[in-house]
């Protein structure tokens, strides 16, 4: 399915309809600029066959269009950003600029002396030393030897490469080429400086270098930049104006920090027209605000670890906690399955890697010295950090569920425990192994509803979870999500009228469709607040989540997760919470989770009504 990329232009509602008159010299002047590149329509792997299609008049071009209808200007003094995902035609535009490339239709018009880094190791032969190629490439960008000569030790010196003059380039990184390039591009005054990502290779002390030597060059002399980066901060920090480019068309250009703003909110992702607009108005809203609004709390950390700990001191405080649940941070399924009977007992949940228990871990359990841990180990990893628990100075007991068990043996172990316990209600969970985000998701009301869940896999017998149900008493199963595996459609036509499917659509419908279901449960209590934990939907997002169930349920706050790379999603979930009365907010993983602008919007919409 081809991606749904969104290429038309942006307005934005309060921007200026007439513009103060700039009286500045125009440096480069970029007037409908097209550039169309001829495809063969086949690939061809010699001269021969080349010869041979054209004889038989059998070989096609196809047009692809890298830049269509581009037209801007840049002012002297002006630092001007092009900013865009890869392929938008940011490099072409810039080769366009420097007079490598002629364009298909419009013109370009350059008014100075050009300094272009454009490509790193242009101009350089790797099988010379540092000292042969400042000389090589200096004579390339029109340096005199005696230029070269008088001007040697401040090119070395910036490029921070004394020691390594006489070696061959070959065997330079990256970063130590760009060093080169940049400081024998700058060591003279030019009129226009062309940087394309030279400033995103090398380590961060000599990209602050190089910001630096710009910014003198600007503040001194007067030098316009042209300068193409992927990072929003560097072209809101050095820009002063910016353009967005995608798949060759202008989508939006003006203000840098307006332009880095809007494309912080909307590059790189897909979705519908509609959703775009919803996201960009959502943005203009943000924009007005001098303050993110409402109340919210951002759960961040070093680790998964830290971030699920600091969900724990949050939800139990200085509370005296009895037992605790440890689930191996091999898998979410220790987690999911955790659940339910940490909930009957009171217990936080915790993460434990296979090997040890990490710090911040180990520091609660100090702190709060259990009498009980319950250890979630599927598969058996965790042998180690049982062992850990068991040598803790106040001899806690350790119970193990899972060693050597697949998911489903697994989760009924632990229905087995709890059932002999007393613990369980009449609701029982059903989900696939491979719906990762709606099992977390589904945590909080799991262990609100001490609801025991039973987790199938492909290794599943697809009748043996339909048998053991049909000897437990229950009311109520809820397929949260998995509909399609074959052990779970069993489930559902053999219990039909007990069972309550929540998936619906696709991941991001279904995630939101459980958060809407655990939100009217939690809610049963009119007086309640409405709070929502907020989070991003990614496969590698689980382990800053595993603390979720326990936390979330805790607070009344269900999991709403949000795919920062679709604009349906966002936009979906966006009007959820704008629509939910909320009264708290909490962000999970920073900007793991979503980033600064992100949880704007979020707040924005919540909480700005």
């Amino acid at each position: 399915m081809p991606e749904n990329v969104n290429t038309s232009v942006l307005t934005i509602d309060d921007a200026p309809k007439t513009e103060e008159v700039d009286n500045r010299e125009t440096m480069i002047k970029i007037d409908h600029v097209s550039m169309v590149f001829n495809m063969a329509s086949e690939q061809l792997n010699n001269l021969k066959e080349y010869a041979i299609k054209l004889a038989k008049r059998e070989l096609f071009f196809e047009g692809f269009k890298a830049l269509d209808d581009i037209s801007f200007e840049v002012k002297k003094g002006d630092v001007f950003g092009i900013m865009g995902t890869n392929g938008s035609g940011k490099s072409t535009l810039l080769k366009i600029v420097a007079g490598v490339l002629d364009p298909s239709e419009g013109t370009c018009e350059i008014n100075g002396s050009i300094a272009p880094l454009i490509e790193l190791g242009a101009g350089f032969d790797m099988d010379l030393t540092a000292r042969e190629n400042i000389y090589l490439n200096g004579a390339l960008l029109g340096y005199s030897k005696k230029f070269i000569d008088e001007n040697f030790d401040e090119i070395v010196s910036f490029a921070e490469v004394e020691k390594f003059l006489d070696m061959p380039l070959k065997n330079y990184s990256s970063g130590m080429v760009a060093r080169i390039a940049f400081a024998i591009a700058t060591v003279i005054v030019p009129e226009i400086l062309i940087v394309d990502e030279v400033l995103s290779v090398g380590d961060f002390m000599f990209q602050k270098k190089c910001e630096d030597r710009i910014n003198q060059l600007i503040e001194e002399h007067g030098v316009t930049v042209l300068i193409v980066s992927h990072s929003n901060e560097q072209i809101a920090r050095l820009c002063n104006k910016a353009i967005w480019i995608e798949k060759g068309h202008t989508r939006l250009m003006g203000d840098a920090e307006e332009v880095c703003r809007v494309y912080g909110g909307l590059g790189g992702r897909t979705g519908s027209a509609e959703a775009e607009q919803r996201v960009f108005k959502a943005l203009e809203k943000v924009a007005k605000q001098k303050e993110t609004p409402g109340s919210y709390k951002v759960f961040d950390g070093d680790n998964f670890a830290s971030i699920n700990t600091k969900m724990i001191r949050e939800g139990w405080g200085n509370e005296k906690v009895k037992t605790v649940a440890l689930a191996c941070d091999v898998s979410h399924v220790n987690t999911i399955v955790a659940n339910a009977l940490a909930s009957a007992y009171g217990a936080p949940v915790l993460p434990v890697s296979p090997d040890t228990i990490p710090d911040t871990v180990e520091q609660y359990l100090y702190q709060v010295e259990p009498k009980k841990v319950l250890l979630f180990d599927c598969w058996g990893r965790a042998a180690n950090a049982e062992e850990l628990a068991k040598a803790f100075p106040w001899s806690p007991e350790v119970v193990v569920f899972g060693r050597g068990k697949e998911s489903l043996d697994f989760s009924i172990e632990v229905y087995e425990f709890g059932k002999k316990e007393g613990f369980w209600r009449e609701e029982v969970g059903v989900i696939d192994f491979d719906s990762n985000p709606a099992s977390l998701v589904a945590a909080p009301y799991l262990y609100k509803e001490k609801c025991p869940i039973f987790v199938v896999n492909n290794e599943s017998n697809d009748g043996c979870l339909t048998d053991y149900l049909d000897k437990v008493d229950f009311k109520k199963a809820i397929v949260f999500a998995g509909a399609k595996n074959s052990a779970v459609k069993k489930v559902i036509e053999s219990f039909d009228k007990k069972v309550l499917v929540l998936e619906k659509g696709n991941v991001s419908e279904t995630c939101r469709n459980i958060t809407n279901y655990i939100s009217d449960s939690f809610l049963r209590d009119s007086s309640a607040e409405k709070k929502f934990c907020l989070s991003a939907l990614t496969i590698g997002q689980w382990p800053n989540l595993l603390a979720c169930g326990c936390f979330g349920a805790r607070a009344n706050a269900p999991l709403l997760l949000s795919d920062g790379a679709n604009l349906d999603s966002i936009a979906q979930s966006l009007d959820y919470v704008s629509n939910s009365n909320v009264d708290s907010l909490f962000f999970v993983a920073g900007s793991a989770g979503m980033n600064v602008m992100e949880r704007r919007l979020f707040c924005s919409e919540a909480f700005a009504r």
